[in-house]
């Protein structure tokens, strides 16, 4: 079984972009939604009613289903609160892959993927023995201009696919064996209109980890011809974005088509031998 969590909020719209790289792929979509409409940090916000129409609509196969929760906490921070909500979706989704994402991160190609995790289907009989984090590489958008996008492509990892109820933080799980398997998510992230960016940089896990307003105006500078005079621009850890590129596209759906022509999924096999000798030792213990 392969299963997939979405945590929604206001930025609802892009679901189901998102949706639609793997929805003939799936068995099942748990759609996450705060019962009180509230971000992690208390803030409020609207969902209309035509989405939810939209989604069921689409929805032929009937493997879609909202799960209402109170995921906000007034007394945990947004961080902690993204962790909560991240490991009560696990939980939903009961045992096998478990894809977790945001609504604007796009698996393409996802016939592929589908096949790799099929390969290691074992691994989600017994994940108490077997337990393993599966992490992808992010391409990501940073500012749609007119004529395209800017992104960074330069295999930064993020962990998304688990076999086990439970993540240490956000979606990570340090305490169990974790695997890098080159598969590559397109991130819409920056790559969004102003009053989009304030919206997310005022709701997220990481709004006092830096100075947002500042670096809004820096965002806001750039465009397809001063783009590369720029180096190092995350603005947590520097050299996590170390460089620009341009490409040019007239629309989202537009960009992910291009984008997979010219660089397919191409992924790397988990070292069985290590895992299977892991658990041996730990069994004997």
């Amino acid at each position: 079984m392969i299963k997939v969590s979405y945590l929604v909020s206001y930025d609802y719209y892009m679901l189901l972009t998102s949706i639609k790289q793997l929805y003939e792929h799936v068995d099942e979509i748990v759609i996450s939604v705060d019962k009180d409409f509230k971000t992690w940090s208390g803030n409020s916000f609207e969902i209309p009613d035509s989405f939810f129409e939209e989604v069921r609509a689409y929805d032929s196969r009937n493997i879609i289903e909202f799960y209402f929760d109170h995921f906000y906490i007034s007394s945990l921070s947004s961080m902690e609160c993204e962790s909560r909500e991240r490991n009560m979706a696990l939980k939903k989704l009961g045992r096998g892959w478990k894809i977790q994402l945001d609504v604007d991160e796009y698996v393409y190609g996802f016939e592929d993927v589908k096949k790799y995790l099929n390969k290691y289907w074992f691994l989600t009989l017994f994940p108490n023995y077997t337990p393993l984090c599966i992490q992808g590489n992010l391409v990501t958008l940073y500012r749609e201009l007119p004529d395209g996008y800017l992104f960074i492509d330069n295999n930064e990892s993020f962990p998304f696919i688990t076999n086990v109820n439970y993540n240490t933080h956000t979606r990570r799980n340090d305490k169990i064996r974790n695997h890098n398997s080159n598969i590559k998510v397109i991130h819409q992230s920056w790559a969004r209109p102003e009053h989009e960016i304030v919206q997310k940089i005022k709701n997220w896990g990481h709004r006092d980890d830096f100075d947002t307003m500042l670096y809004l105006e820096f965002w806001k500078s750039l465009n397809s011809e001063n783009y590369k005079n720029y180096k190092n621009i995350h603005p947590l850890s520097p050299k996590v974005w170390n460089e620009l590129f341009f490409f040019k596209s007239d629309s989202i759906a537009d960009f992910i088509a291009e984008y997979q022509v010219a660089n397919p999924q191409t992924l790397k096999f988990i070292n069985l031998k290590m895992m299977f000798k892991a658990l041996i030792k730990k069994m004997v213990k």
